[in-house]
């Protein structure tokens, strides 16, 4: 079962002690596999790396983050995180 994960999209990780945790992919390392990260506890130093099987895909793609990271622009913790941030609150709201 393939899934499509682009770079800048939002995703929630379903195992692990991280299960229920939104992240944002900075990297796409192979056919299954990802690198994420929060801004916070994960950061683009040192990001988490997932198999795709444990994260759920969200209708949530950060364009300005995904034109940065494909054109090899530096991006920020800060950044990352306040879109996380936004995109929880807007979901929070939409329930």
């Amino acid at each position: 079962m393939q899934r499509d994960f682009p770079l800048g999209q939002v995703v929630m990780s379903t195992n692990g002690r991280d299960r229920g945790r939104y992240y944002m992919v900075v990297a796409v390392l192979g056919q299954n596999t990802v690198s994420v990260a929060d801004g916070k506890y994960k950061l683009l130093t040192n990001p988490k790396r997932k198999n795709i099987k444990h994260l759920i895909s969200t209708n949530c793609n950060v364009a300005e983050i995904a034109d940065k990271l494909q054109q090899g622009k530096k991006i920020n913790d800060q950044m990352i995180h306040k879109e996380l941030l936004m995109y929880q609150k807007a979901s929070k709201e939409d329930k």
